[in-house]
């Protein structure tokens, strides 16, 4: 004879996973800001190709970009 089994009464062992925990996750790198980005057609063939050439994303391509070029910015 098959016994039944209530779902309350069965512990999975999955149960641990999940969830928050402390030090879990992607680390920050800094402050998140949303934006509107224009460029010409040309300049984001170039980031597209820059993120293919180093499996990188676009988000990674221009903080890389900014962040090189930062101190030009004085002399606009």
């Amino acid at each position: 004879m098959t016994k039944l089994v209530k779902i309350e009464d069965m512990h999975c062992s999955t149960d641990n996973r999940g969830g928050n925990r402390k030090g879990a996750g992607r680390k920050p790198i800094g402050v998140t800001r949303k934006i509107s980005l224009t460029l010409p057609q040309e300049c984001w063939a170039e980031i597209e190709r820059y993120c293919h050439r180093g499996d990188y994303s676009v988000s990674e391509i221009l903080r890389s970009i900014i962040e090189d070029n930062l101190h030009k910015a004085d002399l606009l």
